[in-house]
């Protein structure tokens, strides 16, 4: 112990930084001086929830001027243990059936009824000022949502739920006298508010901010896949996704995440060549789909300044078969009648895995880290993987598909089904793709 507590202090403030939480809670004990150099570190993050337990301890800090002023990243949890105990392990809060789970007092009033948060989550989320280095802001909501025409449809955060919360949140992080450089939204469901406030209040934030984290829920309909692609939300949401949350952002960001709980990218469109990120350092995609020239390009676009790229069951397009033409990321002309297929528009795209791979190595030169394969943490609690990229285990991971429409239970599949001469061969990943995913690799000093 006396060896290291002779060791400098920004040495110690580096083991801190790489110790899990536990091990830094009990290495603050130690001594004098190691627990004051790991406030900073066990302090770091805080949450606010509609859980008793949490309320107290985040009063706690409150109270405490010095340990709000080790805070640097808050999570607005909407969810409770009632709801979904995703949030509420050991590790952080507590379980069902301890007295935490409760939601605020016996007899305490909520803030909107609509809203079933009670006055104290508010009173919290109020007092975001308080938190002089405050960086980070990350606001969660359930990954299950309806539609607008599915009243009957019981969730637990539906529509207004979803717009009060935003509304409200908003208006507190966009009036903050040092607004936050992050922003994160877990679970935000394909619609873009429409409120003239909220659009000023998000376009304002989103102006200043240096990270943005969107993992994107849609409405799912279990066993019937083929469904989840054609609702109407989502070919408002992700076409107009570049234009309302991206370009407002754009000459500042330098980290861009966006994750959604169905492929995206060819169909529902998603068209990124209207909007460039001249800072961007790090680019993590989940379940985007490539079926065109340009998205490679709009990646080696910003080879200036890319440091990290995070492909998480990203597959290629190797062939689509689409009755609307008109609403794919593809150009209608593009499309066109095929011989085995009635009735449906064809396009096929000859660009492979290893071209991606030798273009990343050669046009990407500030490349650092890449992960390219399937993350384990999706559908982890029915959600898609949320601030885990770097836990991507590179390797081939269905990553050739193709789009065939009306079949289901998804339309993305491994292999065309032609109406004559039986079903495509699907498309498995060659030598080449390997090696050059093995060179990209080693050339990242990451083999």
């Amino acid at each position: 112990m006396l060896g290291l507590l002779a060791l400098p202090r920004e040495i110690l403030h580096r083991i801190f930084s790489f110790a899990d939480q536990k091990s830094r809670k009990e290495l603050r004990l130690a001594s004098g001086l190691l627990g004051e150099i790991g406030q900073t570190w066990v302090f770091q993050t805080a949450r606010i929830s509609p859980v008793k337990k949490n309320w107290r301890r985040f009063q706690e800090i409150l109270d405490h001027p010095d340990l709000a002023a080790s805070i640097t990243k808050i999570y607005l949890d909407t969810v409770t243990p009632e709801d979904d105990n995703r949030y509420y392990t050991e590790d952080n809060e507590s379980k069902e059936g301890e007295e935490g789970t409760e939601q605020g007092d016996e007899g305490e009033e909520y803030h909107d009824q609509e809203m079933a948060l009670p006055r104290h989550f508010w009173r919290h989320v109020n007092r975001l000022r308080e938190f002089p280095r405050l960086q980070s802001v990350v606001l969660r909501f359930h990954p299950e949502c309806d539609g607008e025409d599915d009243s009957w449809h019981d969730v637990v955060q539906d529509i207004p739920f979803r717009s009060a919360v935003m509304r409200k949140s908003m208006a507190v992080l966009a009036a903050l006298p040092r607004r936050p450089q992050e922003l994160a939204i877990q679970d935000l469901q394909n619609i873009n508010p429409k409120d003239p406030v909220v659009v000023a209040n998000l376009t304002k934030l989103l102006g200043g901010i240096k990270s943005l984290r969107l993992n994107i829920a849609n409405q799912l309909d279990e066993g019937n896949g083929e469904n989840d692609v054609e609702r109407e939300a989502v070919h408002e949401f992700f076409p107009s996704l570049s234009l309302f949350w991206l370009t407002p952002a754009a000459a500042n960001l330098q980290h861009l995440t966006i994750y959604s709980s169905i492929y995206f990218g060819f169909y529902p469109k998603f068209d990124l060549r209207g909007v460039h990120f001249p800072q961007l350092k790090t680019l993590a995609l989940g379940n985007h789909t490539f079926v065109h020239d340009s998205q490679l390009d709009w990646i080696l676009s910003h080879g200036v300044t890319l440091e990290e790229l995070y492909l998480d069951d990203c597959p290629i397009l190797f062939e689509v078969a689409i009755y609307d033409k008109n609403r794919t990321l593809l150009d209608p002309s593009d499309l066109k009648s095929h011989p085995r297929l009635t009735g449906k528009s064809h396009a096929s795209y000859g660009t492979r895995w290893h071209d991606y791979f030798q273009a990343f190595k050669e046009r990407l030169p500030h490349l650092q880290h890449f992960r390219f394969g399937h993350c384990p943490h999706w559908w982890v609690d029915d959600t898609t993987p949320f601030e885990k990229e770097t836990t991507i285990d590179i390797g081939f991971h269905e990553n050739y598909m193709v789009f065939c429409d009306g079949y289901g239970p998804s339309q993305y599949m491994g292999n065309m089904i032609y109406d004559e001469d039986g079903d495509g061969e699907p498309l498995e990943p060659s030598e080449e793709d390997k090696t050059a995913l093995r060179e990209l690799l080693a050339k990242l000093g990451q083999l």
